[in-house]
């Protein structure tokens, strides 16, 4: 009896050690954002900033930027992409951080990009609902904003944006973002 009872002790033991103990549960996995950029042709048009933040609507990072802007162009042209330069701190952005995002105007078509759930000091973020947004600049002061809100955690999901433009009638004057979408895929899956 005490032979069984010692077996049955260690097979808790093996499958007890097997499964991982969560004690700070952190998020693994991307966002992968998609959307149609279309090019004006203007000048202080075509400037993109992509950046997320928590629900409560705290920075968390920024995943995109034009290189114009996210290099300092905002001090040039304070009216470039202003709620992400304001919300981001981004006068205070690090050389590195600034390297990390920053890249020409992209091509029209379809584009990608990826967050890999990493926070803006390098550190993985809490399962939750996080709010990505992406700004554009249409001509001078009239911009779009896209926003969305996408579920980091254990299960795939996929969210749409919806835009806003500032003032209400830049629509009437350009179109450079459509079809706005986030998809976030758990690294299990």
């Amino acid at each position: 009896m005490k032979v069984i009872l010692k077996i049955i002790f260690l097979l808790v033991l093996i499958c007890v050690n097997s499964v991982p103990i969560v004690l700070g549960e952190e998020s693994s996995g991307a966002v992968t954002f998609t959307y149609k950029l279309e090019k004006i042709s203007t000048k202080s048009s075509n400037q993109i900033a992509l950046w997320i933040e928590d629900e409560s609507g705290k920075y968390v990072k920024t995943v995109f930027a034009t290189r114009f802007t996210a290099r300092g162009g905002f001090k040039k042209r304070p009216q470039a992409l202003s709620e992400w330069v304001k919300v981001s701190d981004w006068v205070n952005a690090s050389p590195a951080e600034v390297d990390a995002v920053s890249a020409p105007t992209q091509m029209a078509g379809m584009t990608k990009l990826t967050w890999n759930c990493i926070d803006s000091a390098g550190e993985p973020v809490a399962p939750g609902t996080y709010v990505y947004k992406m700004e554009g600049n249409l001509f001078r002061e009239n911009r779009v904003v896209w926003e969305g809100k996408i579920i980091v955690g254990r299960e795939r999901n996929t969210s749409i944006a919806e835009s806003q433009y500032y003032p209400p009638d830049s629509t009437e004057k350009n179109v450079l973002l459509e079809q706005v979408k986030a998809v976030y895929k758990p690294s299990r899956q």
